[in-house]
């Protein structure tokens, strides 16, 4: 659908998808399904189904967790993601009492850096618990997203989170590693992520130029 592979917008029937992809009815009627939850496609009856493509391009379903690498490609960019640091600290505050730790208790800290074409996007700073990480800090792997770090290096995994999207302005020294003149809008996104046992796992702080990347809300009625 991203590729401009159904002229006019619209998805042939069920069955010449089903053919043509080499899978049953039923997992396309699935797939159908899936997408329409997400607002991507439109299913009416007498109609078939269409592309929504303003939903499909630069917006990322709240109800479903994509990576940042995915809203940037969306977009229409090459994207690639660097680490740029990590540290075991205290996180500060304002992250321990969101993620329910005492002021002095230990965090690893990680940045990661997001490039669309080259040219510096997002910022993502994530804070993880010390005692809920597998192995000393050489051994834990590198990751795009928070969501997969903590299913690789620690016991538990992401079930659900609740994000905070505040419009920000850009100062001297903040966001870091984006370069943005002061003055520039940005969006600052924080989010804190909720074990399948409702246990705050991580808080992550999030940075995006929207003057290259816009976030979008889709929502369309129950």
């Amino acid at each position: 659908m991203r590729e401009g592979g159904f002229p006019g917008g619209k998805l042939p029937p069920e069955e010449r998808l089903a053919r043509d992809m080499g899978v049953s009815r039923a997992t396309i009627r699935a797939a159908l399904q899936s997408l329409a939850e997400d607002g991507i496609v439109s299913r009416r009856r007498r109609h078939g189904t269409v592309i929504n493509e303003q939903v499909l391009r630069g917006s990322v379903a709240l109800n479903r967790f994509a990576s940042f690498r995915d809203l940037v490609e969306q977009s229409g960019f090459a994207c690639t993601v660097e680490p740029i640091g990590r540290d075991i600290a205290a996180p500060g505050a304002e992250v321990a009492a969101l993620i329910g730790l005492e002021t002095d208790e230990e965090c690893l800290l990680i940045e990661r850096l997001l490039r669309a074409d080259g040219e510096p996007v997002v910022t993502v700073a994530d804070a993880v618990p010390a005692p809920l990480l597998r192995g000393d800090l050489e051994a834990l792997s590198d990751e795009e997203s928070t969501f997969a770090f903590i299913a690789r290096n620690t016991d538990t995994a992401v079930d659900h989170s609740v994000l905070e999207i505040v419009p920000s302005v850009a100062t001297d020294d903040r966001p870091r590693h984006l370069g943005l003149p002061g003055g520039t809008p940005y969006a600052e996104l924080r989010e804190v992520l909720f074990s399948p046992g409702g246990d705050a796992v991580a808080f992550s702080r999030i940075a995006v130029d929207v003057r290259r990347i816009r976030l979008t809300l889709a929502r369309r009625e129950a």
